[in-house]
């Protein structure tokens, strides 16, 4: 049997609510010659029942279901470990791409240098009705395209740039993630985007061609302790005490993906000099915007600096 070109990995735990419009806009794509994995974290919603009806009526689709629910980290993984395509992108269950999403972004790819590892299109803000919000978001952020020479230069770019983490819902080749950490404690976004920095350089399709869904259910929202957010990652965290806070559980997964990476010695400690040191910084710094309310209004109005509008939470 021949393989697709593309494998979609899927992972979901109860995201009945979104759940078919995500498929029906991965489905409807122009672009046909792919697989889509879905990874069913033990869902206790009508997750299974509407993975089983589209995974009967096309055949592209290959469902899994877990006898529990390990965890976004694990389930993350598991979609990837399954893909056989020489491509590979991430979808979530409450995203939805416009149909070109797919072609455009392997178009790209395809006539792309060996040495690009991702390709991502410019996204849009959704709300619960489809309906596109935050039209104020200042454009140039998330913009983590960089075809810098060196990879601390291109992870550099990447740490100030990646915000609400919607680039590594673009298109990336396989080697690539084969070559990158094998997970730890937490989802890929940031830390993955890191690697694929690390690895090789990053595309930008001009086109909005990615809608990104914000809404009461987004991980960030949702759990608003971070021992909860570990807890997602990983149920296990449950039964243990976290020594030290999220925050700083980012920074080590950074640390050990810079140790893991395949680089020079001089370009492994550039990037975990970078992880230690530019990465909290950027933390602080978009704390500090986000508890800034009405005095960044005001210094937005005085300088006219777009990026003082950035409000809001990263990571689904």
């Amino acid at each position: 049997m021949t393989k697709p070109k593309l494998s979609i990995g899927l992972p979901v735990y109860n995201g009945e609510k979104y759940l078919e419009r995500a498929l029906d806009s991965l489905l409807g794509q122009d672009f046909k010659d792919f697989e889509l994995i879905i990874s069913d974290n033990a869902s206790t919603d009508g997750t299974a029942e509407i993975c089983k009806a589209y995974a009967n009526r096309d055949h592209r689709i290959r469902y899994f279901r877990n006898e529990e629910n390990r965890g976004a980290t694990w389930n993350h993984r598991y979609v990837l470990d399954l893909a056989e395509g020489q491509y590979f992108k991430w979808a979530a269950h409450d995203d939805e791409c416009y149909p070109a999403m797919l072609r455009r972004c392997v178009e790209v790819l395809d006539q792309a240098d060996p040495s690009v590892a991702l390709v991502y299109p410019r996204f849009e803000f959704i709300n619960e009705a489809g309906e596109g919000i935050m039209k104020n978001v200042d454009p140039n952020w998330d913009r983590v395209a960089t075809t810098a020479r060196t990879p601390h230069q291109r992870l550099a770019h990447v740490i100030w740039r990646n915000y609400f983490g919607q680039g590594i819902y673009g298109i990336v080749r396989v080697e690539f993630l084969r070559q990158a950490s094998p997970y730890g404690r937490i989802v890929p976004d940031w830390i993955k985007m890191a690697e694929m920095a690390m690895l090789g350089k990053i595309i930008e399709v001009p086109e909005v061609l990615f809608r990104m869904r914000r809404h009461g259910d987004n991980t960030a929202v949702q759990f608003k302790h971070w021992r909860d957010l570990l807890a997602w990652h990983d149920p296990s965290q449950k039964r243990r005490s976290p020594l030290v806070p999220y925050e700083m559980v980012i920074v080590m997964e950074y640390v050990k993906a810079v140790r893991h990476t395949p680089l020079p010695l001089i370009e492994k400690l550039l990037c975990e000099g970078l992880a230690l040191g530019t990465l909290p910084s950027r933390m602080i710094w978009f704390k500090l915007l986000r508890m800034s309310g009405s005095v960044r209004i005001w210094l937005q109005a005085m300088t006219g600096w777009k990026w003082l509008s950035r409000t809001g939470a990263s990571s689904k």
